[in-house]
């Protein structure tokens, strides 16, 4: 065995299932990588009890493994986020999305579908498929359809906010807007107006995005 699990998450040979857990939980909150900045062997132990606690909370992979069968990681993961039983254990853990995404190689899509909205593995899979698909076909309209255009505003305009009048070309033609600038407005800052980019032929319009600078007096 590459691993020991059992020495991993410190538990008994013959630790049950809500031991396991247990022994997962407190060591998830111990080596948390948000609570442990300094230590950068934080988020690979975080990654190695995910993978221990995969592999014993399983009954299959468990006699798999005893037998002395490896896993892969990623694997792994997956299976924990598939299983209503198994991913419980992140309830109430302070670990967003946005960490296990990048802790546990999982997708951000499969990790909102199985975390949020649940279900069969099968049920988890499809649905998180559906959702890249649309994510991507968004994607492909918004980097067709939206419009960047770079701006120039006064000084007291961008300190004290107000309005400005721009002129950009979202077709053929050319179009004036008016366009509200929020106080304490930056150099830098990207404004964006929904809805106000090209339109493709079923009327969609994509976005416009104004990148703003301050005028110099």
């Amino acid at each position: 065995m590459a691993r020991d699990y059992y020495q991993i998450l410190n538990v008994a040979k013959d630790a049950g299932v809500e031991d396991i857990k247990k022994a997962y939980r407190r060591l998830a909150m111990k080596f948390h990588p948000d609570v442990n900045r300094d230590n950068p062997r934080a988020e690979e132990y975080f990654r190695e009890i995910t993978e221990a606690y995969g592999v014993l909370v399983d009954a299959d992979k468990r006699r798999r493994y005893d037998r002395g069968l490896a896993f892969q990681r990623e694997d792994v993961y997956q299976d924990i986020f598939a299983r209503q039983d198994f991913r419980e254990v992140f309830d109430g853990l302070p670990i967003g999305k946005e960490w296990l995404e990048r802790l546990l190689t999982v997708g951000r899509v499969i990790a909102y579908e199985a975390l949020v909205t649940g279900g069969r593995p099968a049920d988890v899979l499809k649905r998180s498929f559906m959702r890249l698909a649309a994510d991507r076909a968004a994607k492909l309209f918004h980097n067709v359809m939206d419009i960047h255009e770079d701006i120039s505003i006064p000084s007291d305009v961008a300190s004290l906010g107000g309005q400005i009048t721009i002129e950009y070309r979202p077709g053929f033609g050319r179009k004036r807007i008016r366009v509200s600038i929020p106080e304490s407005t930056r150099s830098g800052t990207t404004l964006r107006i929904p809805g106000m980019g090209r339109k493709n032929l079923a009327s969609r319009a994509g976005d416009l995005y104004l990148h703003v600078s301050i005028a110099s007096l």
